[in-house]
């Protein structure tokens, strides 16, 4: 399994970021890193490269092995944006540069973005750290 500090991981100086336990679907794996978002059903899953309504970023990991693994509605921790310009440290993938500050991206996967793909502008880059890292800021409206 992944974890925070190779997957999305929230930037929690302030108070952008808040701790909540909130309802997870059934029967899906995910890493500690993905983020989450609410498919309207009240529960949660990962993002796909097409979701809208993120929740945040998951903290503990669900593994099939999990006694509460087929449980509708369980609960989890989450980070969960409580300010609009949270931001994240997170993993890229696709050809990064300096010059794609200010870009709006779409999901990789659950634990990463693609800056070359800009079909939703599921989240906008605000910062390079290196060619597979970088500070992002996922967008209250997506496309």
């Amino acid at each position: 399994m992944g974890n925070l500090n190779t997957n999305f991981c929230p930037i929690t100086s302030g108070d952008a970021w808040g701790i909540e336990e909130v309802q997870m679907i059934a029967s899906v794996a995910m890493e500690a890193g993905s983020g989450i978002y609410a498919p309207g059903d009240g529960e949660n899953t990962i993002v796909t490269t097409s979701s809208a309504n993120f929740t945040g970023i998951l903290i503990e990991p669900i593994a099939a092995t999990d006694d509460d693994y087929a449980t509708a509605k369980k609960k989890k921790l989450c980070f969960v944006r409580k300010k609009k310009g949270a931001r994240a440290i997170c993993t890229v993938s696709g050809t990064f540069t300096t010059d794609d500050v200010g870009k709006n991206v779409d999901f990789a996967d659950a634990v990463s973005l693609d800056v070359d793909t800009s079909t939703h502008n599921q989240a906008t880059i605000r910062k390079y750290i290196s060619a597979t890292r970088a500070e992002c800021e996922f967008n209250d409206n997506i496309e």
